[in-house]
């Protein structure tokens, strides 16, 4: 029997960003730091980094006592994003035969997250701002402003400084949002990682789909690492959802991209040359000698190689 979409959603929301690579490790440090602090936050990152979830983590570290709600700014027009936002007066337009409140008086006391901010209209950004500097709103269509405390974390795939320079993100804003940014990894630099979020989302997924969770090949996770990922953790989730409802092993059915593609790059060749070389190392039993041998290198460049990655590591 198919679980309900909310009793999934709370499947799926118990999952939160973490990792153990040293990047995502000083990451996760830094917005401890920040979180019980009011001010506003902006993550940046590639798409599927898994921004959504920090922010989700920063509302819960934070011990704020409302709720945690979002919006993707991408999803609606001017119009529609300001009512969204901040509500509307009775009669403000036609249809509206009553007064509504908005995502910011839904989120009082708690976290607004404004994901995609960077497709934020530019008319729109003054009653952001207004709101950031004066912690006041005013629903479309009223005279009346209302006080609020809301605590405003921003998520954006875009450049926001290139945005500025081309004249479709205001300046002000820009540095109002900026005062604590945090950068979202790609998952190509964290390949250490990939193992413990396979497991994570395997049995995420198995509960979610009621399936049996399936035994989990070294072969299927170098396989993993050794992919590249341009779509990077929701990526690898979706083709892990994906293998496990066609009861297909995870090293298979692996998305392939076009020869010459930007997305695979020199940090993708990195992660295949080591996930190849551990892979052959743990095929020969853990004889180093006998892997060099098969890789067809010599037993030094081998301990290069290993001590360089034990460095990046530490």
């Amino acid at each position: 029997m198919q679980k309900d979409p909310q009793l999934r959603k709370a499947i799926r929301d118990r999952h939160s960003f973490f990792g153990h690579n040293p990047i995502v490790v000083k990451l996760l440090e830094d917005i401890q730091r920040v979180a019980i602090k009011n001010t506003p936050i902006l993550l940046e990152g590639e798409t599927g980094t898994g921004k959504s979830l920090l922010a989700r983590k920063i509302h819960d570290i934070s011990q704020r006592k409302g709720p945690f709600v979002s919006i993707n700014c991408a999803t609606f027009s001017q119009h529609l994003l300001e009512t969204e936002l901040f509500g509307h007066a009775k009669g403000a337009f036609t249809g509206a035969k009553d007064a509504r409140k908005g995502l910011v008086a839904t989120a009082q006391d708690g976290t607004l997250f404004l994901d995609e901010i960077g497709e934020l209209p530019l008319d729109s950004q003054p009653k952001l701002l207004h709101l950031l500097e004066e912690k006041t709103i005013r629903p479309v269509g009223s005279d009346k402003e209302f006080d609020t405390s809301v605590r405003i974390v921003a998520a954006t795939n875009q450049r926001l400084k290139s945005l500025v320079k081309q004249g479709l993100f205001r300046a002000d804003l820009y540095y109002r949002l900026s005062v604590v940014p945090f950068t979202s990894p790609p998952l190509r630099e964290r390949p250490d990682d990939i193992e413990a979020l396979t497991k994570t989302f395997v049995s995420q997924l198995c509960e979610e789909h009621e399936l049996s969770k399936p035994n989990i090949s070294t072969e299927s996770i170098n396989a993993l690492k050794a992919h590249h990922w341009p779509g990077n953790i929701r990526e690898l989730r979706n083709h892990i959802e994906r293998s496990l409802l066609l009861c297909v092993p995870l090293d298979q059915k692996l998305p392939i991209y076009e020869k010459g593609s930007t997305a695979i790059n020199k940090h993708c060749l990195k992660s295949l040359e080591k996930a190849h070389i551990l892979m052959v190392i743990d095929e020969s039993s853990g004889n180093k000698s006998q892997a060099a041998n098969n890789l067809g290198i010599s037993r030094r460049t081998l301990d290069r190689k290993l001590k360089r990655w034990e460095q990046e590591v530490a």
